[in-house]
């Protein structure tokens, strides 16, 4: 493997969410001017790299059985190459996050197997070469569309990243949710830039996207079919699992180890070109450009205000214009876990972490033990039989809004359940955000800033009536300022959560009951 000759750092230490199997990760010290240019080898790593997957496809392949991406501007490829130059320059990361469904989550295959890691895979060691640190994140979920999780962003898909992709394709074609994802992802830390895996039609209608996020689309099917039509051995003969497995979602609707490994290096010849243009580009930096310093590699995060209004008439200012933190049940996630935010002096106090169902619980266990899968779908679930369970939230904005999504029996809470936000009942103000229902879930969020105040918080609910449930899945806040959460741990260097709780749910579900508060007033 050729890598480039700039001295490196090694340490063994896994960080959260990098597979162990990577092995240790490589952290150039310097990548300076004099560095920035000595690229030796890259060059040759990107072509050897781009042979070895053509080779997979048999004679007569070539570049263009990949090469299908469709801009909206002729600007966005040119940004994106600048965006690998920064990461050249500065020795950074390169961070692909995709969110997606359970194709997309690898379901019927392992997961190393879904095509964000196999684009990872094929990646990793060239970009290395260049001292970037290349990471594709399989945020995937099976059966659940965009919304909820696009509101979640930041604590979803981490705040270090560099593109969004968007992959719902089977499970949503919603302007309105469609549009929320492109605004939450370039509201981003790193103001991202977004690719969508179809070319939707609302997406020509995102003007303001078009230059601002290099909004493309990377959709494989062309290539995907000329090469089914030329009976390559690289598609043909598809299967689950490249090896012998039983692993839960081998249904029709989802494709064999072969399209998922056809995506994922579709991907990586669209990178690798891109790659090859930032070296080419690096090399010819001026001076004053080519030093870590240099105010050209500023990126600054979109701030709501600056952003332009929603296209989509459903698309509303209060969701669409806004950023928020959140803390959540479903899997896989970046942020802090519901129970993390739970008051602890109660703790979870009668209510239980659930599936929807025994045979989601028996199916979810096997895909994560036997294929190595990372998405959940649980839910904090409460009835009459539970007491008070409150959620402590820091760092509110003030006059922000506070809201919880989830599964609901009905949306008059006032007849079976109790809403407080520090202790003033809301039922009767909150407005409905979006719904979201496909075979898998169904979900809706409710918001309010009544009796919000500046900073910390108190959002509890009591079920009241004992014919009703409640399941929560996220709890959302507006933040007060751009900071991390702290909950107990302390972020890596982009600001990501860790994971470590602040509540022990199985020690709070055995401890003795509290009585619960008497009800508001």
């Amino acid at each position: 493997r050729l890598v480039a000759t700039v001295a490196c750092l090694w340490t063994t230490t896994t960080p959260p969410g990098r597979r162990k199997e990577d092995g240790p990760r490589r952290r150039p010290l310097v990548f300076g001017a004099a560095a920035a240019a000595d690229l030796t080898g890259v060059d040759a790593a990107i072509a050897a790299k781009e042979a070895e997957i053509l080779a997979i496809y048999g004679a007569g392949t070539t570049r263009d059985d990949f090469k299908s991406a469709e801009y909206f501007s002729d600007k966005a490829r040119g940004r994106l190459v600048e965006r690998l130059v920064r990461a050249v320059v500065l020795s950074d990361s390169f961070v692909v996050a995709v969110g997606g469904m359970s194709d997309v989550a690898g379901h019927g295959n392992l997961f190393d197997e879904s095509y964000p890691l196999v684009l990872e895979d094929a990646l990793r060691d060239v970009f290395r070469g260049a001292g970037v640190r290349f990471s594709a994140r399989n945020m995937a979920m099976g059966g659940v569309p965009s919304f909820p999780n696009s509101v979640c962003m930041e604590d979803n898909f981490g705040a270090d990243a560099d593109v969004v992709v968007w992959d719902f394709r089977m499970v949503e074609r919603d302007e309105v949710k469609g549009e929320l994802y492109v605004r939450q992802a370039m509201m981003l830390p790193k103001a991202p830039f977004v690719a969508f895996k179809r070319k939707n039609a609302y997406l020509s209608h995102l003007h303001y996207a078009h230059h601002e996020a290099a909004l493309h689309v990377l959709d494989e099917m062309r290539g995907y079919n000329a090469l089914q039509k030329r009976q390559s051995p690289g598609v043909v003969s598809d299967k689950f699992c490249r090896e012998q497995c039983d692993c839960p979602g081998q249904v029709r609707w989802h494709a064999g180890w072969k399209m998922q490994r056809y995506r994922g290096l579709h991907m990586a010849m669209f990178y690798l070109d891109l790659l090859g243009d930032a070296v080419k580009a690096v090399r010819q930096l001026p001076e004053r450009d080519a030093s870590a310093s240099s105010p050209r590699w500023v990126i600054k995060r979109r701030a709501p205000s600056e952003m332009h209004a929603p296209v989509s008439k459903g698309c509303k200012p209060a969701f669409c214009s806004q950023t928020f933190r959140c803390a959540m049940t479903w899997q896989p996630q970046l942020g802090p876990a519901l129970v993390d935010v739970v008051d602890s002096q109660l703790g979870v106090n009668g209510w239980r972490l659930q599936h929807a169902s025994k045979r989601a619980a028996e199916l979810t266990k096997k895909g994560h033990h036997s294929c190595g899968y990372k998405d959940e779908k649980k839910g904090l679930v409460g009835d009459q039989s539970s007491h008070w369970i409150f959620f402590n939230l820091p760092d509110v904005a003030d006059g922000g809004a506070v809201a919880f999504c989830g599964d609901f029996v009905s949306k008059d809470f006032a007849n079976y359940a109790l809403i407080v936000v520090n202790q003033e009942e809301v039922m009767d103000k909150l407005d409905i955000w979006l719904e979201s229902k496909t075979l898998g879930i169904s979900s809706a969020c409710f918001a309010t800033t009544h009796n919000v105040v500046e900073g910390a918080n108190v959002l509890g609910f009591r079920v009241t009536s004992g014919a009703n449930a409640v399941s929560l899945t996220h709890v959302v806040w507006a933040p007060r300022a751009q900071t991390t959460l702290s909950h107990g741990s302390t972020p890596d260097a982009a600001g990501i959560y860790d994971g470590s709780p602040v509540v022990d749910t199985a020690a709070a579900q055995q401890a003795v009951v509290a009585p619960p508060p008497p009800p508001p007033p």
